[in-house]
């Protein structure tokens, strides 16, 4: 049977956002590989060894977060809910942390349910996939709410999803995860704020949890603000025009939506704000703090990157490697301050600032969300109202992230302008022109600006600029479709329908080569070094000694989170967020800062001699030279030297030991049980890091646990007894009530319309 038209013409922007996500991930979707940068490994011992320099892809010290931190992550999350545990905690870094408070590893959000059902790198892909698509779909939503067509919100939808800040941060998926539900947000306040109800408000609710469970709690801050910011400005509108009753009943739905919405991710956000407040990075905003992050900071030249994104390289590019630099002067990521929408997009968003446009308020806010996000983003002193005001907010990470919101609030208005032109052809050739000589001029001067500000290197002059009569066809390209487009009415919908085109491939052709994929063999495979680690650890820990972390590619031996693939204990750790307590301990044992001055948030064992070590749990040392330790010559396998740490005790051990024994009976992420015997009244030390939640028993009756500096420590009389320790931490439990109140209450609310309808 022959589908209805109607249906067909409905259809096409979502086929579009599927093919340019498929397009977009294809060699990890169907040619072979994994949506992972595994062949940054090749950097790092035991896979060094079969990675000679001259084969290893150019180094990149935040893609390789995928790698080294979210693939480890995933995958733990993934064996353990397989396995019917749910992960709180992780035993594998910094001598035990607590995992559900790493709110990165989004244990309790809903995307990432593939990877409880499919292997961690083909999950990779897939989910990436998904919340193109849904960051594609919910902006064609929200902007045909706002009175669009399908034209010029299927612009939008391919704008925001695939600009280079979506694209540069696909790799580290909690910025997407929560960023795609920033325009459902939006949608959903617009038709709470048109017909306040539990219905609506429970939309509300669910992107808000959604966005908050994504993980990345500084791209959830944004999202929050945007729609905050929306909501208070209709609100504001309503009651401008009379309508009293039903500004507050939607002043009133949108804050109890925001309420539930956080009460439903509360199980994640509530233990994340205990560990924050006893992390490394806890303690009062500082100056000198306030000029560490604002010096990381976009540089202003970056705004030539408008024009041509390729101006200071392109990252994976071995021709033409990114050197851009942040406003302090510091070494910078690509992704840090990808500004690039697309030359049509600037154009069009230009079109849609008009005085008497549809929803001009609407569009005022997204152009001051613009603004405000590109002022944050290049280190103004608006950063200082949150930095100092907003408490947490220093703990976030650098000032380009805020670029999300330039990213979405372009797209929008690009859409909406493209359906006024498609709306008025003829009405809006004199706006039409002035918008686009505006955007020429402004990026003429932008181009201006950025060469003053930080010229090319000599040797590298004549480089970016190959791609700039590409660049320059194209604006004159988009130009002159938007010119037609403004005069043309017979034409307007095939002059819209190119400018959709042209976004779309101007932006896939622009990022193209900023996300590489991997055979699946390279990701994390198990080499004899790892067989053989794994043989000598058993349940003590390893300690691979590793000096620095060059942004030029580190020589490592089993980086930081690396050991947890394998169920190898480390004393390493890499995390946004880990004990501060730890951080001292090691800071001791190392005689300086563990932390290599390039990544604060890496904690690396620098000194085996230390007898910290040793109280670690630590048995076996890795490096990539032998080590001066008193003990047997090392052994050498694959690049790695064996050391046996003398006088080893492992994790567990009864003091005074007097020929007491200990047997493991447990040793899962939230559970170790242990058989202890000890002819006299003892202490038994779990080199395991002390953290509220821990509870103990000593032959199923509680037990207090004492604090041995960082470790845990629990009196035992004489005599056998079986030892337990579970973690079960009230913050989280609280969050779980939370969660299922809140739930329960939108399930209510849901089902009520449902049967009022």
């Amino acid at each position: 049977m022959t589908r209805p038209p109607w249906r067909a013409r409905a259809a096409w922007p979502f086929a579009l956002f599927a093919f340019a996500g498929g397009l977009l991930l294809w060699r990890s979707l169907v040619g072979g590989e994994v949506f992972v940068p595994a062949g940054l490994l090749g950097y790092i011992a035991p896979w060094s060894a079969e990675r000679p320099p001259q084969q290893r892809p150019p180094w990149n010290p935040l893609l390789y977060d995928a790698v080294g931190q979210f693939y480890p992550w995933r995958h733990f999350a993934g064996q353990s809910v397989r396995a019917g545990l749910l992960p709180l905690w992780n035993p594998y870094q910094f001598c035990g942390t607590p995992f559900v408070a790493n709110s990165q590893s989004a244990v309790l959000y809903p995307g990432n349910l593939l990877h409880y059902l499919l292997p961690t790198a083909t999950a990779m892909g897939w989910t990436a996939l998904l919340h193109l698509l849904a960051a594609a779909c919910f902006t064609y939503l929200f902007v045909r709410e706002l009175g669009a067509g399908r034209a010029g919100a299927a612009l939008s939808g391919v704008a925001y999803a695939f600009c280079a800040w979506q694209v540069a941060w696909l790799h580290l998926p909690t910025f997407l995860d929560s960023s795609c539900w920033l325009p459902l947000l939006l949608w959903a306040i617009l038709r709470v704020a048109a017909r306040p109800g539990p219905a609506r408000s429970a939309v509300v609710a669910l992107a808000v949890g959604m966005a908050l469970l994504g993980g990345h709690l500084q791209i959830a801050f944004y999202v929050l603000l945007a729609g905050s910011a929306l909501a208070v400005c209709l609100v504001a509108r309503a009651a401008a025009g009379g309508q009293h009753g039903r500004a507050g009943r939607a002043l009133g739905w949108y804050i109890a939506a925001l309420a539930a919405g956080i009460a439903l991710s509360a199980p994640q956000v509530l233990p994340t704000l205990e560990l924050s407040r006893r992390s490394h990075r806890a303690g009062k905003p500082t100056a000198a703090g306030y000029a560490a992050y604002t010096a990381y900071a976009v540089h202003p030249a970056a705004l030539a990157t408008l024009l041509l994104p390729g101006y200071f390289g392109q990252p994976g590019d071995d021709q033409h490697p990114y050197f851009g630099i942040s406003r302090g002067g510091i070494a910078f990521n690509f992704a840090e301050g990808a500004l690039y929408v697309g030359l049509p997009t600037l154009l069009l968003a230009a079109c849609a600032l008009r005085r008497r446009a549809p929803r001009a308020g609407v569009r005022a806010l997204l152009a001051a969300l613009a603004a405000l996000a590109l002022l944050m983003a290049f280190g103004t002193p608006v950063d200082a109202l949150l930095y100092f005001r907003l408490p947490g907010f220093g703990q976030s990470g650098s000032p380009g992230r805020a670029l999300v919101l330039w990213a979405f609030a372009l797209a929008t208005l690009a859409g909406l302008g493209l359906d006024d032109l498609i709306r008025a052809p003829g009405g809006l050739r004199a706006p039409a022109l002035r918008a686009i000589t505006a955007v020429v001029a402004a990026l003429a001067l932008a181009w201006a600006g950025a060469a003053y500000a930080l010229p090319l290197p000599p040797a590298l002059a004549g480089v970016p600029l190959a791609g700039l009569p590409r660049q320059l066809a194209l604006l004159a390209l988009s130009a002159g479709a938007v010119a037609a487009l403004s005069r043309d009415a017979p034409r307007a919908r095939a002059w819209a329908a190119l400018l959709v085109a042209v976004t779309a491939v101007d932006l896939m052709a622009a990022n193209a080569g900023l996300n590489p994929s991997a055979p699946p063999s390279e990701v994390y495979p198990t080499t004899p070094a790892i067989e053989a680690a794994r043989a000598i650890a058993g349940h003590d820990r390893v300690m691979p000694v590793n000096e620095g972390w060059s942004f030029a590619g580190p020589d490592a031996v089993l980086a930081p989170n690396g050991a947890m693939v394998f169920g190898l204990r480390d004393v390493q750790g890499y995390d946004s967020l880990f004990a501060g307590r730890y951080k001292a301990f090691m800071d001791r044992m190392a005689g300086r800062d563990s932390s290599p001055p390039e990544v604060g948030n890496m904690v690396f064992a620098r000194n085996p001699h230390s007898p910290l070590a040793a109280e670690s749990g630590v048995v076996l040392v890795l490096s990539r030279r032998p080590l001066d330790l008193p003990a047997a010559r090392p052994a050498m396998l694959e690049g790695i030297a064996f050391h046996r740490l003398p006088g080893a005790v492992g994790r567990a051990s009864v003091v005074p030991s007097g020929g007491a024994r200990v047997q493991w009976l447990a040793d899962a992420p939230t559970w170790v049980a242990l058989r202890v015997a000890a002819p006299t009244a003892a202490e038994l030390r779990l080199a395991d890091l002390w953290y509220p939640g821990w509870q103990a028993s000593v032959d199923d009756r509680p037990a207090p646990i004492g604090r041995d500096g960082v470790f845990r420590r629990v009196v035992i009389p004489a005599g056998e007894h079986v030892v337990e320790f579970r973690y079960r931490p009230a913050t989280f439990r609280v969050g779980l009530y939370l969660m299922t109140l809140a739930a329960g209450v939108l399930a209510c609310a849901m089902a009520r319309a449902a049967m009022w309808r």
